[in-house]
């Protein structure tokens, strides 16, 4: 992969590259679904409390935007296929707001403002996919609203922009440049080289293993829906936020560490322990999300480049928990190691393969999300900022669990769709969840 070295001077041309599959395929859908469209946001809301610079702010966000394209690219359909088309540098891209008269904005006020940004339908085609609103609360405090549609950016590159963002703010206060000159991979260079994987026969491995794995499979795996499913996808959603008691995060640990395996593999197995339970079934198979970054230079790019794929294991009920939790390790292993190839690849070669009516409805309802990658919260010197709680009301699965794993505990989240569930079902999973780390951690470890 070619990474450029081009310095940040402002004068970036408008161009035009490839898109990635997974692009290609969202736009494609989304093009024709707002509410789909909404559902992909992907938001970070801060408290900034202290005195902010504002225009060090300002121009900060320029230079990040300035840094990387992704935030500043549109999607242009053609002959060819969807392709990116990126903008010229923007001047002013933080967007400020601030009560003229006398007084504060109340938290209501606050909440619905941060609201209408967090919901902003992006123009895919025309927009730049990127907004960044900064709210003055009074004089020593904001809320600073970042929203990036999930098409240019995962879980990995929020931790980037936001990285890149303190160090920008910093660099602008005593007047120096924040990058050195030097930009990240472009995710247009990563769709070519991921393009060219899929013509070549190097991918033919890769879809033999997926092959292999996902051969008759009867359907995605999920909890039984408190209400028939309408016939078409919906995403309208909510979110439950719980945490593991630190004794009991603290058992997860030792039994990772005691088995040689990581922390996702215990909080995989308990989850698709759960969707045994729940559905009375031994095959279970799960979408999780792969960061898909082993290439040199991706590691500080701003796109999206992960995969999601399929993880199936067989559960057999009477089987003890040290195997299962090994297998599960073996499989989760098995699925980064052929990661590389889209899903949309995978799904097209099954096609080909078994036919189209010898293939479910969904390959995977649920997806299970650990987020080893750390995304700390935003820091500008001088000012404490606090990360402030956000739900957009949407999900795009059935059901997805997030796990935040790290030395002070293990965080987790269920975003659920509310056409399907209640929210008193989502409670008892979250229970029901827990309880299964309670007994994997008593089975191996107290």
């Amino acid at each position: 992969m070619t990474i450029r070295e081009i310095r940040v001077d402002g004068t970036t041309r408008v161009a035009d590259g490839p898109s990635t599959l997974l692009q290609e395929m969202l736009f494609t859908s989304m093009s024709a679904n707002p509410g789909e469209n909404r559902a992909f946001n992907v938001e970070n809301v801060h408290t900034i409390r202290g005195p902010l610079d504002v225009a060090a702010l300002a121009r900060a966000v320029d230079l990040v935007v300035e840094r990387h394209e992704s935030l500043r690219s549109v999607f242009v359909p053609g002959p060819g296929g969807v392709r990116l088309r990126t903008l010229p540098a923007p001047t002013g891209a933080l967007i400020q707001y601030g009560r003229t008269g006398a007084g504060s904005p109340s938290p209501a006020e606050v909440d619905t403002a941060v609201r209408a940004d967090a919901e902003h339908l992006f123009d895919l085609a025309h927009e730049r996919p990127s907004r960044f609103t900064l709210h003055r609360i009074d004089e020593d405090e904001h809320v600073l609203v970042v929203v990036v549609h999930h098409l240019v950016l995962d879980g990995w590159s929020m931790g980037v922009l936001l990285d890149d963002l303190a160090t920008a703010y910093e660099a602008v206060r005593v007047g120096r440049s924040p990058f050195h000159g030097r930009l990240p991979c472009r995710l247009t260079d990563f769709a070519r080289h991921q393009r060219a994987l899929i013509a070549s026969a190097d991918v033919v491995p890769l879809l033999d293993f997926w092959a292999r794995q996902l051969a008759g499979l009867q359907d995605g795996s999920t909890v039984p829906y408190d209400r028939p499913a309408r016939p078409y996808q919906t995403f309208a959603g909510d979110r439950l936020d719980f945490e593991l008691p630190a004794a009991l995060a603290g058992g997860v640990r030792d039994v990772a560490r005691t088995e040689r395996v990581t922390v996702t593999a215990v909080a995989l197995l308990a989850y698709q322990i759960l969707l045994r339970e729940y559905t009375g079934q031994e095959d279970v198979v799960v979408g999780v999300p792969t960061a898909n970054r082993s290439r040199p230079g991706t590691q500080d790019c701003v796109g999206l480049l992960m995969n999601t794929h399929c993880v199936r294991m067989g559960l057999p009920d009477r089987a003890p928990l040290r195997d299962l939790l090994h297998s599960s390790a073996r499989t989760l292993t098995a699925a980064l190691r052929h990661q590389e190839v889209p899903l949309v690849t995978v799904y097209e070669d099954l096609i080909a393969r078994y036919g189209a009516d010898n293939l479910p409805p969904y390959l995977f309802r649920t997806l299970f999300i650990c987020h080893t990658h750390r995304v700390g919260p935003l820091t500008l010197e001088g000012t404490v900022c606090e990360r402030r709680p956000f739900s957009q009301h949407a999900s795009k699965a059935d059901i997805t669990l997030n796990v935040w794993p790290d030395d002070s505990g293990i965080r987790c989240q269920i975003e659920y769709n509310t056409d399907l569930y209640d929210a008193a079902t989502i409670h008892q999973v979250a229970d029901r969840y827990q309880a299964l780390m309670s007994r994997i951690v008593n089975d191996l470890v107290w």
